[in-house]
């Protein structure tokens, strides 16, 4: 439900779409969901809760997130898994599927077949 938070923003109303869950089997992940403590996390860590968008936008300086997203991937993880700070208790993975390899999956979950299978089902 966090992405229905951030999409709507402000808006009374959600523009069409299909929103749908996925079964996820990912590993390694960064678990980042207890936040950050100095005893654990390197300092960076305490700001990957940064304004982005700020940061990147307006004063055209690359946001810390960013550089952990980096870190991460370079540590070899295939994710990071944060809280949400728009919907608590809500969390948010995030996914560097370029680092899939055969034992990682995501699949849609879907159990009563209620979505398309091709482009004909539309019609």
């Amino acid at each position: 439900m966090t992405f229905v938070c951030r999409r709507i923003g402000t808006s009374t109303r959600l523009p069409p779409g299909t929103l749908v869950s996925y079964q996820v089997t990912v590993a390694p992940v960064v678990d980042f969901r207890q936040g950050f403590r100095s005893a654990v996390w390197a300092p960076l860590w305490e700001e990957f809760f940064c304004d982005w968008r700020q940061l990147w936008f307006n004063e055209r300086i690359e946001p810390p997130s960013w550089v952990l997203g980096d870190e991460a991937i370079a540590a070899g993880a295939k994710g990071i898994l944060f809280p949400s700070t728009i919907a608590a208790p809500g969390v948010n993975l995030v996914l560097y599927v370029d680092r899939f390899d055969a034992d990682d999956v995501i699949e849609v979950f879907d159990p009563s077949g209620a979505l398309p299978k091709n482009q004909d089902s539309w019609r």
